[in-house]
């Protein structure tokens, strides 16, 4: 009896989670910048309550915050959306140094055919990559269209803010409406921490990136950093995805291994250093997710939402945590998400 409840229960859970699945997916157009807007709300609501602490009026407060916010991700967007384009019309241009080392590699592969190297594609044009990554951040109007319903969904949820914690005042009276007060609180003060300090090692670690790069006279600098930047949200998968590209640039620019193998010591020892040490260091507990976890929601909102899942990934699964450990009835599950 009891197994069976038990594989009832995995049904009904796994069936909820795909019939979720297909929801997000068909309005994502919607609820992807829902969830960005969300995010970027529990970054800013902490500013506006130490604004309102110095005496600034709340709404004035909200002006300024969501006027701030509206510019640096705006100029973020653009960077983010510029980079990639540049990139996608620069790269064509390496085509003729490929073909150069493929031919090196193919020479290679006929002396030693053990090692099986004739496997390397000889069909890959570097115009169809292109292509490729002009498809994926699609057109302008489009990015432009989900990042103002990004702001319209964050201004709302900014001028909501004070008349909802009314309004639960209003619902749940005494003690109850002060846990509940109490719980809001710290669950926007330590997710507003963790993205805080996750935003500022990834700008280190851009920077860095850039800096390498830049001596070097690597191609795109600036692009491979501030990718860098982005996908360094991305937990494990994304620094090692960011670091290849520019690596292969490097060799295509200067067609010899060892500037690429200290190029690649480099960009390797800022992103362990930076990973493995300062942010650590620097979070404290305020994640410690089960890795396999991390993996799982990776790959989940990566299957849903593409790159822009796998950028958001872990920031849900941390708000989730943080709310579950928020309260007692939930503060087991929470325990089970660690790592």
């Amino acid at each position: 009896m009891l197994l069976r409840d038990r594989l009832a229960v995995a049904f009904y859970a796994i069936s909820i989670l795909l019939i979720a699945g297909f929801v997000l997916e068909i309005t994502s157009s919607f609820t992807i910048p829902f969830v960005m807007a969300l995010i970027l709300y529990l970054l800013a609501s902490p500013l506006i309550d130490r604004l309102e602490r110095k005496r600034i009026p709340h709404w004035v407060a909200i002006l300024m915050v969501g006027l701030l916010s509206a510019g640096v991700v705006t100029l973020l967007g653009l960077l983010a959306y510029s980079s990639v384009e540049t990139l996608a019309q620069g790269l064509p241009r390496y085509q003729h140094r490929y073909q150069q080392i493929l031919s090196f590699f193919t020479q290679f592969a006929k002396k030693y055919p053990m090692l099986k190297l004739e496997q390397i594609p000889s069909t890959l044009n570097l115009t169809d990559i292109s292509s490729l990554l002009l498809s994926t951040i699609g057109s302008f109007m489009k990015f432009i269209t989900g990042l103002t319903l990004m702001f319209l969904f964050f201004f709302f949820m900014l001028v909501g803010k004070g008349s909802l914690e009314r309004k639960l005042e209003k619902i749940y009276r005494g003690r109850r409406a002060e846990r509940i007060h109490r719980i809001s609180k710290e669950v926007e003060e330590k997710v507003y921490k963790y993205l805080w300090t996750k935003t500022l090692i990834s700008l280190i670690t851009g920077f860095n990136t850039w800096l390498i790069l830049l001596l070097f006279g690597v191609d795109f600098a600036f692009v491979w950093g501030f990718l860098t930047f982005v996908f360094n949200y991305i937990p494990n998968v994304g620094p090692i995805f960011i670091t290849i590209p520019p690596l292969i640039i490097a060799l295509l620019k200067f067609g010899k291994l060892l500037p690429v193998l200290a190029l690649l010591i480099l960009l390797a020892l800022n992103h362990m250093v930076m990973g493995n040490f300062v942010e650590p260091r620097w979070m404290g507990k305020t994640l410690n997710l089960s890795p396999l976890l991390v993996l799982f929601s990776l790959i989940f909102w990566g299957w849903l939402w593409g790159v822009v899942g796998m950028l958001l990934s872990v920031p849900i699964l941390s708000i989730i945590k943080i709310i579950l450990e928020s309260f007692s009835e939930t503060e087991k599950i929470a325990r089970l998400m660690e790592g």
